[in-house]
């Protein structure tokens, strides 16, 4: 388990906070209580020396791309086969950068698997100056250029809970209306199903997926998102497939109104993962780094 805590691919602070707030209300407790081994490894510290600005094309850039590089660099610290990472970030840009990290661990099948309200697929412009925290996902597949890691190939990433439209870029994606239908859960089924067998998959959860009576502290809460029944359906899934070696939780906003109480139900959430005893080496175990 390890920290990000960074707000610098936003607009404003708060997801810096995120870490500490999850691990006060008990996040290593509830998961060794469920019989998991936790080993914390403390927070990645970045924020402290990067400069903050509104000015385009990128905010705050060169600041993102910094972490990313810093990300990468501890890619074997991050993710160790034989374990499951769970990353407390942080904003939304964090997934460039953890998720070339996962890419440099596990190789060229590794998939991207979003579970976000959003795409984050917004182009840098001199135009207008956005956060690239709605950029991950173009610069992950698009950019040559301003990140270094190489461009991913869009059908290694799938999508899953958008409520707000925007560019796909040829990414494959369930729609939440889609998922808050009887049939919901078997389009899951039938997404997990195009991923190779033999892959490995990094979740990335942005809580803006949830509604924002359950989720308040979502740095950008929605009126659309998904009730608690169906994201605890969705996460058990997508948790329980062995294939998926780690995750992040992003675009929570301790600094909010209502923080407890998300910060519990993101507990809730990650006390999903199931343990797995008795295992090949070559599938997941119960430790949890």
């Amino acid at each position: 388990m390890f920290g990000i805590p960074s707000s610098m691919g936003a607009l404003y602070e708060g997801t810096e906070q995120a870490p500490g707030i999850i691990r006060k209300a008990g996040l290593k407790q509830k998961l060794s209580e469920n019989g998991h081994t936790v080993v914390d490894k403390g927070d990645l510290l970045f924020n402290q020396n990067l400069q903050r600005h509104n000015s385009t094309p990128v905010r705050n850039w060169p600041a993102p791309r910094a972490l990313w590089d810093a990300i990468l660099e501890k890619a074997e610290e991050l993710f160790v086969p034989g374990t499951f990472s769970i990353i407390l970030g942080g904003d939304c840009s964090i997934e460039v950068g953890t998720f070339s990290a996962f890419q440099k661990v596990y190789g060229e099948e590794s998939y991207l698997l979003v579970v976000d309200g959003h795409y984050d697929t917004v182009a840098p412009s001199e135009d207008r100056c956005i956060g690239a925290a709605g950029m991950g996902l173009w610069f992950l597949t698009q950019d040559d250029t301003m990140w270094s890691a190489g461009k991913i190939a869009s059908d290694k990433i799938k999508v899953v809970g958008i409520h707000t439209p925007g560019e796909t870029l040829g990414i494959e994606s369930i729609a939440y209306d889609q998922l808050t239908v009887p049939s919901g859960m078997d389009r899951i089924k039938t997404l997990l199903k195009t991923i190779p067998v033999h892959s490995s998959i990094f979740l990335h959860f942005d809580v803006d997926v949830m509604h924002e009576s359950i989720m308040p502290a979502a740095y950008s809460p929605s009126k659309s998102g998904l009730d608690l029944e169906r994201t605890k359906e969705l996460m058990a899934a997508l948790l329980a497939d062995n294939r998926v070696k780690g995750i992040e939780v992003t675009e929570f906003a301790a600094n909010k109104p209502g923080s407890e109480d998300s910060a519990k139900i993101i507990i809730e959430l990650l006390e999903l993962l199931p343990v797995y005893d008795n295992q090949p080496e070559s599938t997941r175990n119960g430790m949890i780094k």
